[in-house]
């Protein structure tokens, strides 16, 4: 029988991880949105952590979907920028993926984590290459694919998961912004780390680290 977490596992993940990136993290969101960007970005955070923690302790599920699609609705309605839009929208395509089911595999949770990347690049008319989350995120679930292929543990997974976000994330570092905000200060993005691939790889190590409590 395949290794498979439960609604209640998921749910306690998300926690960890959203209160960790709430204490930890928003004061570095906040100053690299502010080099290339208009510095929204610790609020966004700040705010959508809240409202996924405020959710995960009242709202009661079995089902795995329900409940990522649930935090992807609260965290938009807690601050409705771009960033939350794109972010409710990783949420609710992936959570959309796996509806109904009361348990997640590997495989299932890559292929979550594959319909909540092409949800952002079609909500935000992007891809990878332009300096933005997705820079760090597709190489992440490419290694949940892989790792998912070679029957790793969801734990390896998501170990190798964060240190493909983090590779990404470095990678933004030699490239020029071309959408969102951040393509006004063209040349002068080129040097800076992109604000949202920030995030991507903060939550997953946040996920990864959750994981190897248990």
């Amino acid at each position: 029988m395949k290794e498979a977490i439960s609604a209640a596992k998921i749910s306690e993940i998300l926690y960890g991880a959203c209160n960790s990136l709430e204490k930890n993290y928003i004061d570095e969101f906040r100053a690299l949105d502010a080099a290339i960007g208009d510095g929204d970005l610790g609020i966004t955070i700040r705010k959508g952590c809240t409202a996924i923690i405020e959710t995960l302790k009242t709202f009661q599920t079995e089902d795995t979907g329900a409940l990522i699609k649930k935090c992807g609705i609260q965290f938009n309605q807690a601050n409705p920028s771009t960033f939350g839009v794109l972010t409710a929208s990783a949420f609710i395509e992936g959570g959309k993926k796996v509806l109904g089911k009361e348990s997640l595999t590997l495989d299932e949770i890559a292929g979550m984590f594959r319909a909540a990347l092409e949800g952002i690049m079609k909500r935000g008319k992007a891809k990878t290459g332009e300096k933005t989350m997705l820079d760090a995120l597709e190489p992440a679930v490419e290694a949940l694919e892989k790792a998912a292929s070679e029957g790793k543990s969801i734990k390896e997974a998501f170990e190798k998961a964060a240190e493909a976000a983090k590779d990404g994330l470095e990678r933004t570092k030699n490239m020029e912004a071309k959408t969102g905000r951040a393509k006004a200060f063209g040349s002068r993005t080129v040097g800076e780390q992109d604000p949202g691939a920030t995030v991507v790889y903060r939550f997953l190590r946040e996920v990864s680290e959750e994981l190897h409590k248990s």
